[in-house]
């Protein structure tokens, strides 16, 4: 190690005491009864002041990286064939992503936690978790307490109350816009053209600051877009009777608060959609390559995080590539293909009528949005599952009904041992945001905006902290390729 990163390491250390190690995941005596989390570097703190956790993890990161590297760094991860590089490197291990990642049998995991895992650790806000908490765990790796993540949803407030003047100038900025442009676009618009606020992370470059002291400049930024992206929404949502208040609660209480100001038609909302809202911003804050590839809007604002581009310009580049993600079916497409299938049905909802709908479906799986072929279903689609099912059937609306109904009928249809069409987490998002009257799949979008920047966000923070490079593979010709083979 370095005398700069020894010194770097002792003050850290020493204005930060922790006691553990990263590799028996001690835990630390003020630390008693707080939970221990699989992949955590360190014991868990017990500071509320988010910055702070992060600078106790630091030094262990840096420790841990520089003990890989110096015993592996010859070490071959994997080989690339020539097919990998014509379908895009799918599933080919090259980049370094610390905040979540895909397992085969699990699907998305965040810190090591699988979804179900991580709905039943981290602190409820009604009957789940909350935005604020579930950024806490990206971030550092622990599962906060509660006085943590309501520590977290204040700074949040505060921080969206000191940017609140902007939104008006937003706004304006919104208005004269052709109307044809789609909620996402005007998002990414508005990211881009207002980051007037996101001068930290170019301004401590400017100055020569250290490089170790850049991630702080991005971690203010980012928990400044973060704080204002609920009125961020709403505001996209309709500019035209846009009524800048102060709202407080956690994220989604700030999101469901402006979007009734700022509906023009009035918002039903059931006790049951804070709950729904919490939950899909936690399956989907994650920036991963689904397992079916694509995302490349996560790609797209991670390289440029790494550019040093600010938090808002890299949010808005990566939401633009939104549109068609994931590629098996966005909540638009899932929405669409089942009121095709209700208008199929007609009045009739027999199972048999239903088995040959989606049996021709089958035929030709592209055509069948919101579904894939695996040996295993989503998770994400279970815990949507789950929330529907503690609907009372009386109540349960028709176009989450359907889709219930598709994926039981896919079940008896399938072969047991062979894989099968196996239902994803938008075929049943889509009807419950409509049936918790989101109908507008085309804005609902813009709320996958929202969970999505929480993991690009704290990708990108961490990107900053271990100093990663831009990625810079080398590109050859189809010709260049057959030579290198040819002369082995």
């Amino acid at each position: 190690m370095s005398k700069f990163y020894r010194i770097l390491r002792h003050e850290i250390l020493r204005n930060n005491y922790i006691l553990g190690n990263h590799r028996g995941f001690k835990i630390s005596p003020f630390a008693a009864g707080m939970k221990k989390v699989s992949k955590t570097l360190g014991a868990p703190s017990s500071s509320t002041n988010l910055k702070e956790v992060l600078n106790e993890k630091i030094p262990l990161y840096y420790d841990l990286i520089r003990e890989f590297r110096d015993e592996h760094s010859s070490s071959v991860i994997g080989q690339i064939t020539v097919d990998d590089l014509y379908s895009g490197l799918s599933g080919v291990d090259t980049t370094v992503r610390e905040t979540s990642e895909i397992n085969a049998h699990s699907g998305i995991m965040y810190r090591g936690l699988t979804m179900p895992e991580i709905v039943k650790l981290l602190p409820l806000r009604g009957n789940y978790p909350s935005p604020e908490s579930v950024f806490w765990l990206l971030l550092t790796g622990d599962i906060p307490t509660e006085v943590q993540t309501a520590a977290l949803v204040s700074d949040w407030e505060n921080r969206r109350e000191r940017q609140r003047f902007s939104l008006n100038e937003a706004r304006n900025f919104l208005l004269p816009l052709p109307k044809h442009l789609g909620p996402t676009t005007k998002l990414s618009l508005l990211l881009a053209a207002f980051d007037f606020d996101d001068k930290k992370s170019r301004s401590g470059i400017r100055g020569a600051a250290m490089s170790c002291t850049h991630w702080e400049s991005m971690y203010e930024d980012s928990m400044d877009v973060l704080a204002i992206f609920p009125a961020i929404v709403g505001l996209v949502k309709n500019p035209d009777s846009f009524r800048n208040t102060r709202d407080s609660g956690d994220s989604v209480d700030c999101l469901m608060e402006s979007l009734k100001k700022n509906s023009q038609e009035k918002l039903t909302v059931q006790s049951s959609t804070e709950d729904l809202l919490r939950l899909i911003i936690l399956l989907n804050a994650y920036l991963q390559l689904d397992e079916a590839g694509g995302v490349p809007s996560s790609h797209i604002s991670q390289i440029m995080g790494s550019c040093q581009y600010s938090p808002r310009k890299a949010l808005a580049a990566g939401f633009l590539a939104l549109g068609n993600e994931p590629v098996t079916g966005t909540l638009p497409q899932c929405m669409n293909f089942q009121e095709k299938v209700q208008r199929l049905l007609g009045a009739h909802r027999k199972e048999d009528i239903l088995r040959g709908i989606v049996s021709a479906f089958m035929k030709n799986p592209s055509s069948f949005p919101g579904y894939r072929t695996s040996n295993f279903c989503d998770p994400r689609f279970l815990l949507l599952q789950e929330f529907a099912n503690k609907i009372n059937n009386a109540s349960l609306h028709p176009d989450v009904q359907i889709s219930i109904d598709i994926s039981n009928v896919l079940q008896t249809i399938s072969a047991p041992d062979a894989p099968r069409l196996v239902p994803e987490m938008n075929s049943l998002a889509a009807p419950l945001l409509k049936s918790n009257g989101l109908y507008d799949m085309e804005f609902n979008q813009t709320v996958i905006c929202m969970a999505r920047s929480m993991g690009l966000l704290a990708s990108i923070i961490w990107s900053r902290i271990i100093n990663l490079p831009v990625e810079n593979p080398n590109s050859r010709s189809t010709h260049a390729y057959i030579e290198s083979l040819r002369n082995r």
